[in-house]
């Protein structure tokens, strides 16, 4: 699908002076250790979730999640802060095979080369996009925050300064199993999507630093991963509050590489995402709780766990992670019933040419999406080929 080049990436949405946010404002950080939210942190982190007898939330389905959540939960932690194991900031030991002695660090004589390099890399360790743009230091978090459920920690975020680049990473997550959300099916795609980010990010980081340079893979922790995509060319802002790309939609988890190596920087992107969601609201539709916004975009925040002086559609995290408690388990229901969550196809690439292209034309192709059925939650047991 074509694209145009933007002149501005996540800056285009900046309606003010804004301030690196404090990563314990974040909803899940903000459920452990905020007293008006606190019924919800007991309930998401504490309480036991027994299976039940239904298609999408019985045993064999809620381990499918916790299965695919394992690398993530025990090897990264990125959702809990991370800085180690494959989120680590240093080097993570000598290289038993090859042998390559420390210390050696390669010419960067041409960017374009090793760019090229680079990307390749990253797409052969598993990220299905790849996108680089410079450091934008008010998307990185004014402190960190590491999370457990009996508690968390402040600390600082002291990001060396020499790190002036970010790799962005997209990992895409099943299509089968996300027409499944809200049951557990779709919440073992994302989180192997988030085991999948750790992965590819890791070995990345681990690649550059063989190459003499300082690298730092991150998840979810360190900086917001949404503005820093939008900024390295992978997509647009959603009234979903999440990054759409022209390949996969929102269908995907983010992940990047913060480092000091010379990259030849990629250029943000539009391809009628602003204009289609102002008009579709799909995803507010079928949100369980109600927390996606309907309307215009607005700067308006509904509480701290929102950045002020953005202009998009503010979620109200509160109602959304409120949903999960009682769910049991996640929930991707904007990401199902996205228009822009297809697969390849020429009818489905001929509509997103024409979003792109022809933007008088999107109440038809909204009409269209409905007249498909496109968006409907699929039965659990056709995921395992019973149905």
């Amino acid at each position: 699908m074509g694209v145009k080049y933007a002149e501005k990436g996540a800056e285009r949405y900046v309606t003010g002076k804004i301030e690196p946010f404090d990563q314990k404002n974040e909803m899940f950080c903000r459920s452990v250790w905020d007293p008006k939210v606190a019924d919800i942190g007991e309930k998401f982190y504490m309480e036991e979730t027994p299976p039940k007898n239904q298609p999408g939330h019985r045993l064999f389905e809620q381990s499918l999640v916790n299965g695919a959540w394992h690398l993530e939960n025990y090897y990264a932690a990125g959702c809990a802060g991370g800085r180690k194991g494959l989120y680590s900031w240093d080097r993570t030991g000598k290289y038993v095979y090859p042998n390559v002695p420390p210390g050696l660090k390669i010419s960067v004589d041409n960017e374009k080369e090793v760019t090229s390099l680079i990307k390749k890399t990253a797409s052969f360790y598993g990220a299905s996009l790849v996108g680089i743009c410079k450091l934008d230091r008010r998307w990185l978090y004014s402190s960190a925050y590491f999370l457990d459920p009996k508690g968390g920690k402040v600390a600082e975020n002291n990001l060396p300064e020499e790190l002036t680049n970010a790799i962005v990473m997209a990992v895409e997550m099943d299509y089968g199993s996300i027409m499944h959300s809200p049951s557990c099916i779709a919440s073992g795609a994302v989180g192997l999507g988030y085991s999948k980010m750790a992965f590819t990010s890791g070995l990345l980081a681990e690649y550059i630093r063989g190459l003499g340079y300082q690298a730092i893979a991150c998840g979810n922790d360190t900086a917001c991963s949404v503005p820093l995509a939008i900024d390295a060319g992978l997509g647009e802002i959603a009234r979903n509050g999440i990054l759409i790309t022209p390949e996969f939609g929102p269908r995907v988890r983010l992940a990047k590489v913060l480092t000091d190596l010379p990259l030849i920087l990629d250029r943000p992107i539009e391809f009628g995402v602003w204009d289609f969601c102002r008009i579709c609201e799909k995803c507010a539709k079928h949100c369980p709780s109600q927390a996606i916004v309907y309307g215009e975009p607005s700067d308006k925040i509904n509480n701290i766990s929102n950045r002020e002086g953005v202009l998009t559609w503010h979620i109200d995290a509160e109602k959304c992670l409120s949903f999960w408690a009682t769910n049991g388990n996640d929930c991707g229901n904007c990401i199902r019933t996205c228009p822009f969550n297809k697969p390849d196809g020429r009818l489905h690439d001929f509509v997103r040419w024409g979003i792109r292209t022809t933007p008088g034309l999107n109440r038809l192709f909204l009409w269209g999406d409905d007249i498909m059925g496109y968006g409907k939650e699929r039965k659990a047991d056709s995921f395992w080929g019973q149905a």
